[in-house]
Order: structure tokens, then C-alpha cells, then sequence
């Protein structure tokens, strides 16, 4: 009987084999003119593992692999005669020929989040639940459900027309006027379902890991691509920090962060997941992140990690923006993401407007295996996209977990967040790390520990630091109080550039080059007498909305930035 030799490899997104005394479930299924057949096994995956397949004139065969420390994968491959072999996952390499055959996949540890239906009206959800809520309606796609809702004859938020404005300048010249009028600007229609793809995302381990994982929630947009190969430079990633959960009355989870976070509701509502929200709120819905970088005209894929509130104590503490707050940690979650990316069908011919899949569309639900979908085969590799420029954005209270990245390379807890499952390769990252987005980081010293001129010495030395680096920093009252900006950041406001203020209202900074920007805005301008209706953001009114002064600030800044972002 004619025989196959398959040998299979895997490796991490950084090349290296899974770590050896560790075992996968591998199910390998063949099919030959006389039907299917299933060989289970478990293997060590740290060398390569060859087995022989005996069909003869085989026509499919499907390699199914679970391994604790990663995210589950599969590959089929198929032939017919005189063709070569096809197989239909972008993460895996296939060499030889149909009688020997060598096969490399690669292993990542991100996957969909699942997702669950939401309670029935009239009642409520309590703690846990399985996934994110989705909603289904007649004749609509199954989708996350905030993004669904309302159903029609209302328009969903994700098909939703709103008109957004964005800063061309970020220097306001109208002291005379009112609101938006003090500033020049630019508007466009935008519906986020013509902006691109939105994704929930879990990144670590798996749920049978020994002993236990931490597992994080990731949101993503990924913008509209052209369908071409992968970008020379790159897949461009901005990764942004929310503030701290922590004083926000999050339902609190202890390491591992399994129970409590992340799809619990809180308690006696219906449903509200308030990890989940604050992602909608920061890309969708009260910043417009999503929409402000489709409007730049230089968008990249933003990757937002919402991290879990801790209990109280100092035990519990030192797991706070971990490991996100070094380098290595940062690395590896943007490049598993980018990678994911890839084998998800994002870029490439044919796929760079069609996002089907997305939005909840094919994610687990519940505990099920996610739903089978049709996956574009070819009998050449695709290599994956490297990791290209990268900008690191935070939000008020998030200077506590962006502040570390700039000096920290190594994740600091190693023995709770392992480097070979959590760490990627500082080198690397310091090469792509090109831009810092101060979005009205809080700089009082009292609410964070660290020092503005502690901040302001680390930040420019990581600017001067090369690889034509670029720095923006947006400020308001809420984070500088009544300090004037050039005692603020005096270091700055010494390099070389040029100036406009607005006596008792703005000051504004930009480096002849374009390399950095810093405008600082006192309340008084931030509060108008009106605003205009169905313009996004907000503009905060004098009458109220105090509190959106400070969002306010980081939406100017993140829509500003985004139009001056390097490609």
C-alpha cells in the first residue's frame, strides 16, 4: 500500500518550537477512495514529529492541533491528480511532494472571543458569562450585540452615518469665537461598517493550561487594506491604553484573571459587561477613535488591551498593567495580533475589503467550537506581514502602565507572566517603535507616583533615541491644573520650535520638521455656548458637561495625531 510521509513542525510567532516537555492533542484525519480515517495522538511538539499517512491516492488530509499554551489550529490539505498540494490556513508552509510531505504551522495565542446571547428581556445576568452578548435579528447577521442594536426599522451603530470632525491644526487662531469655531477643522460623513473590520480578541493561554494562564481582553479595528500582497513596511499597529480600571467600580479579578473579568456583568443590570463597554466607549462611541483614524487618511490597525481591576493590596498591585508595562510584553502582543491578523484572512488578494467574518460574525458561542468557515486555499506559502511602525497612545491614568515602556525591556514578573509564552523580543520592538501619543496623560504626581519632570526626562530621551521618532502630546486643565506649560514640560519647551497661543486659553508648540507637536488647552476653551447638532466628538457646553472636558482633549488629539502619523 502507497504510504505519505508527513512531518509536521510548529512554532511560536517568534519562530521557536513550543516549549519542550509540554505535549498537544494532534487529530489527523485522511481520505482515500475508500472513506475517512482519524488517528488521534499526543505528542511533544518541540521537534518535528513524523507520521505515515497510508492512503493511497489521497485526496484530503486535515490536521487538527490543541496545545495548552496556544490557540487551537487546523489545516487541510488537499489534491487532486497531476495538482499540487493546497492547504487553507495563511499560517502554515508546505513543501515536497504528495508522498513526502513537510509541514510547518504556526502556533499563536490569540483567538475570537466567543460570544453569548444576552439575557431575555425582563431579566437579568448575574457574574460571569461565557463571551461577549451578540445579537441576531431577522434577516442580520449574527454581530456583537452593541453594534446590532437597535434593529431595524432604527439604524444599528455599526451602520450608523455620523458626521466626525477632526483638528487639521492643532493650534486654535478664533479666540473670539465659540467652540469649534475657535479651531480649523475638517469633517466627514463616516459608517463604521465602511471603515473596516472590529474584533474581540482573548490573548494567552488556553483554559486547560496547567497551571492556570492569565487571559487577556483585546479589542481591534483593522482598517479597509487594498488587496495586495503584505505592505513592504509592514502592518502599521497603534496600540492604545485606557485609563486604570481600578477606581471604576469593574467587578475586581485576582491573578489569573478568570473569574470576575472579562465578560461579567455588573451586578443588577441587565446587561451590561463594563470591560466590554469601555472598549466600545474609547473606539466606537464617546472618543470616536475608530472613526477619527478612517478620516485621517492614514489609518493602521489599533490594538487595545482592557486590562482587569485588581483587589486591594499591595500582594495583588504589583499585577497592575502586566505585561504590557515592558517592552517585550508590548512586542508580543502586537505582533500575536498582527499574526492572527494574517491567518484570519485580513490583507492580501482578494480579502482586503471583505469583512464577513467580522464583528462577531464567525466567533465561538459559548463553549462551542467556533462555526466552520470557508478559508481561501493556495498551494504557495503567504508569508506573513512584519510587524511595522508602531505608535504607543494612552489616555489619563494609563501613564501609570505606558510610563514603564519606556525604559523597561523585560517583563518584570516573569515567574507569573513566563517570557517564552508572554515576552517577544524588546530589540525588535525598539527598531519599530516610532510615535508616543500623550492623550491628557495625568501628570499630578499625587494620583500616579510619578513625577512630570520624571516623564518629561524619560520621554525625550526615548524621542532623541532615533529611528525618526515622533512625539504629540495633547493637555488640558484636568491634567496640568493651572501650571503654565513651559514649567510643565521645560525640557521641551526648550528644543527649537514654533509657537502660537491664545493668551488665557491655548498654547501650542510644533517643531519646524513636524516631528513634535504639544498643545495645551485651559478649560475656558474647551466649554462652548453651543454646539451643533450630530458633530463628533462632543464639544463639551458651558452649561454642563464638565466632564467631558478631559475625553474631550484626548479625542482633539488622538484625530490630530492620527492625520500626522507616519506611514
Amino acid at each position: 500500500m502507497a504510504t505519505t510521509r508527513l512531518t509536521f513542525s510548529a512554532a511560536d510567532v517568534l519562530g521557536r518550537p513550543p516549549l519542550a516537555g509540554t505535549v498537544a492533542e494532534v487529530k489527523l484525519t485522511w481520505t482515500d477512495p475508500r472513506g475517512p480515517v482519524t488517528q488521534r495522538i499526543t505528542v511533544p511538539l518541540d521537534l518535528p514529529v513524523t507520521r505515515a499517512v497510508p492512503a493511497e491516492e489521497w485526496s484530503r488530509i486535515v490536521l487538527e492541533v490543541a496545545h495548552p499554551d496556544y490557540a487551537p489550529e487546523s489545516v487541510t490539505l488537499t489534491r487532486s491528480p497531476g495538482a499540487p498540494v493546497y492547504w487553507d490556513n495563511r499560517g502554515v508552509a508546505v513543501t515536497g511532494d504528495g508522498d513526502d510531505l513537510r509541514l510547518t504551522m504556526e502556533l499563536g495565542r490569540v483567538r475570537q472571543s466567543p460570544v453569548t446571547p444576552p439575557p431575555f428581556t425582563g431579566t437579568k445576568a448575574s457574574g460571569d458569562q461565557p463571551g461577549v452578548f451578540f445579537h441576531e435579528g431577522a434577516g442580520q447577521p449574527r454581530r456583537y450585540a452593541v453594534l446590532n442594536t437597535p434593529a431595524p426599522p432604527a439604524t444599528p451603530l455599526w451602520l450608523e452615518k455620523v458626521n466626525v470632525r477632526t483638528l487639521t491644526d492643532a493650534a486654535p487662531d478664533r479666540a473670539g469665537q465659540d467652540g469649534w469655531d475657535r479651531f480649523r477643522t475638517t469633517d466627514q460623513v463616516v459608517a463604521l461598517a465602511d471603515t473596516g473590520g472590529f474584533l474581540w480578541l482573548e490573548y494567552g493561554g488556553d483554559a486547560d493550561a496547567h497551571p492556570p494562564q492569565p487571559r487577556f481582553l483585546v479589542a481591534v479595528w483593522a482598517p479597509k487594506a487594498p488587496p495586495a500582497p503584505s505592505p513592504a513596511g509592514g502592518t502599521d499597529v497603534v496600540c492604545y491604553f485606557t485609563p486604570s480600571t481600578a477606581t471604576r467600580g469593574y467587578p475586581v479579578s485576582a491573578y489569573p484573571f478568570r473569574t470576575g473579568y472579562p465578560y461579567s456583568v455588573k451586578r443588577d443590570t441587565a446587561a451590561d459587561q463594563p470591560y466590554v463597554v469601555v472598549g466600545y466607549r474609547h473606539l466606537l462611541r464617546d472618543l470616536n477613535l475608530v472613526q477619527a483614524q478612517h478620516v485621517s487618511g492614514r489609518p493602521a490597525v489599533v490594538v487595545v488591551p482592557i486590562l482587569p481591576a485588581l483587589p486591594p493590596g499591595k500582594e495583588n498591585e504589583r499585577f497592575a498593567w502586566q505585561p504590557f508595562n515592558s517592552q517585550e510584553g508590548t512586542h508580543r502582543l502586537l505582533l500575536e495580533v498582527v499574526r492572527f491578523l494574517h491567518r484570519f484572512g485580513y490583507g492580501g488578494s482578494g480579502s482586503g475589503t471583505d469583512f464577513s467574518r467580522w464583528q462577531g460574525g464567525t466567533a465561538p458561542v459559548g463553549a462551542l467550537p467556533a462555526l466552520p468557515s470557508a478559508r481561501r486555499s493556495s498551494s504557495v506559502p503567504t508569508p506573513p506581514p512584519a510587524l511595522g511602525n508602531v505608535t504607543v497612545s494612552g489616555f489619563s491614568s494609563a501613564i501609570m502602565g505606558v510610563f514603564p515602556l519606556l525604559t523597561r525591556k523585560e517583563i518584570s514578573l516573569p515567574d507569573h507572566f513566563p517570557r517564552h509564552l508572554f515576552g517577544g523580543d524588546a530589540a525588535a520592538f525598539d527598531a519599530v517603535w516610532r510615535e508616543w501619543w500623550d492623550l491628557d496623560l495625568e501628570l499630578k504626581t499625587e494620583a500616579t507616583g510619578i513625577k512630570a519632570t520624571d516623564y518629561e526626562q524619560r520621554l525625550l530621551r526615548w524621542f532623541a533615541g532615533g529611528n525618526d521618532r515622533r512625539l504629540r502630546l495633547y493637555h488640558c486643565d484636568h491634567t496640568m491644573g493651572t501650571t503654565p506649560p513651559a514649567r510643565l514640560f521645560a525640557a521641551l519647551a526648550r528644543l527649537p520650535h514654533k509657537a502660537a497661543a491664545l493668551p488665557g486659553l491655548a498654547d501650542e508648540w510644533h517643531a519646524e520638521d513636524g516631528r513634535w507637536t504639544a498643545a495645551f488647552y485651559r478649560t475656558k476653551l474647551l466649554r462652548a455656548k453651543t454646539r451643533p447638532d450630530g458633530v463628533l466628538p462632543l464639544f463639551p457646553l458651558e452649561s454642563a458637561d464638565a466632564g467631558l472636558i478631559h475625553p474631550f482633549t484626548a479625542a482633539l488629539g488622538f484625530g490630530h495625531a492620527s492625520r500626522l502619523r507616519a506611514g
